[in-house]
């Protein structure tokens, strides 16, 4: 410790130190007396070592304006589609529970209620509980709360998803039976429809993918189909991205020649419709065409889908139930899983591994059968042996 004075204009001395604190250098000035500042100086030291020092005072902050921070961050880090998901989470499920509410007043006891609160209400709530989770991870790695209430919550089982006549995905014939469906409904209005769906099923391709595809993305003569695009929705509506959903998105793919052939037919229709309108040649490069000359609504495909379940008297699945029964069926035709994992861009083999995990009910009733066909043969020849 260095006292050290100087004389004002006024006659007066006047004492200071340096001195570092919470790691910065900094002077304090202005005492009357040498002993005043060694005081000072011993009392700031015992502050700092207490973590009393002002600068050592972690301002309190309301979750929902770290939330609206962490938001910001999001949004740099995804694409836009997956950014507006998660902003549209926020502010239906969590936004309004945490009005008001300071990082520092939520208890585990108050955590576990706010997830029992969402598990009886959202059937998928682990992903805004997610969002919460991570916002409280920044509250701890800025120094707003000492631990995430969060971390060790109890996860109670998901609400169950209403009772429907709704599946996921379609076994084979249920696959047969849609595709003939939606040949019958729209092979002489609305081809386009048809093949949509077909790409869908014999590709594994994901919709916005499909909504995406320009003509010449399609390779008729060699039999392929390059996706390097997709719809996505931004704060704006839909527009065209050419940024993957991963990086292995972008992908060529290899067509069977029923396929081509269904691309071929709706080529040359797309091309007589725009010739009965006047014109020389197609004005509109997009396989699946809009009214407008654009691509079509990821929002349109639903109710086509729909349309076709009823008519052939199945369940109804969403569109993306397509993806799932080309990558079930594939597993159960023994497809690779490298290979399929390529097919669907899954960046993760993980990813892919979850597909295997997921078993029919087919597939249960044969593992029990061979199991059961094993053992009995099994014991038919060990009594043999042993007569």
């Amino acid at each position: 410790m260095k006292i050290k004075n100087r004389t004002l204009k006024n006659g007066v001395k006047s004492y200071y130190f340096r001195i570092v604190l919470n790691g910065k250098p900094t002077t304090k000035r202005g005492f009357s007396s040498r002993k005043e500042a060694v005081n000072a100086y011993r009392a700031y030291k015992v502050a700092e070592a207490n973590g009393q020092l002002e600068s050592q005072q972690v301002k309190r902050i309301k979750f929902n304006e770290l939330a609206t921070e962490w938001l910001a961050m999001k949004a740099k880090e995804v694409k836009p589609s997956t950014y507006k998901k998660i902003e549209e989470r926020y502010k239906l499920h969590i936004q309004p529970y945490f009005k008001g509410m300071y990082l520092d007043e939520l208890t585990p006891i108050k955590a576990q209620k706010f997830v029992n609160q969402l598990a009886s209400k959202l059937v998928g709530y682990t992903d805004s509980l997610d969002i919460v989770n991570q916002v409280y991870k920044k509250a701890v790695q800025y120094g707003y709360v000492k631990t995430n209430p969060f971390a060790n919550v109890d996860k109670p089982k998901a609400k169950k998803a209403p009772s429907s006549a709704s599946v996921k995905f379609y076994d084979v014939e249920q696959l047969r039976r849609f595709l003939n469906s939606a040949y019958q409904l729209y092979n002489k209005d609305h081809y386009s429809r048809y093949l949509f769906f077909r790409l869908l099923a014999f590709t594994g391709m994901r919709k916005g993918e499909a909504l995406a595809l320009n003509w010449d993305d399609v390779d008729l003569a060699n039999k392929t189909l390059s996706i390097s695009k997709t719809v996505v929705t931004v704060d704006s509506g839909e527009i065209i991205s050419e940024e993957p959903k991963t990086k292995a998105s972008n992908r060529l793919m290899t067509l069977d020649d029923d396929t081509v052939s269904a691309l071929a037919e709706w080529k040359l229709r797309q091309h007589d419709l725009y010739k009965a309108l006047g014109y020389d040649s197609s004005p509109c490069s997009y396989v699946f065409n809009s009214e407008v000359n654009s691509f079509i609504s990821l929002s349109r495909p639903r109710a086509w889908a729909r349309a076709i379940a009823k008519a052939a008297d199945l369940p109804p699945i969403i569109i993306h139930g397509f993806r799932h029964t080309y990558a079930t069926l594939a597993v159960q035709s023994g497809m690779d899983i490298k290979q399929l994992q390529y097919q669907l861009g899954h960046n993760d083999v993980h990813t892919t591994l979850q597909i295997y995990a997921e078993v029919t009910n087919k597939q249960k009733t044969e593992t029990a059968k061979i199991f059961a066909n094993f053992v009995n043969q099994s014991t038919q020849i060990s009594t043999q042996e042993n007569n």
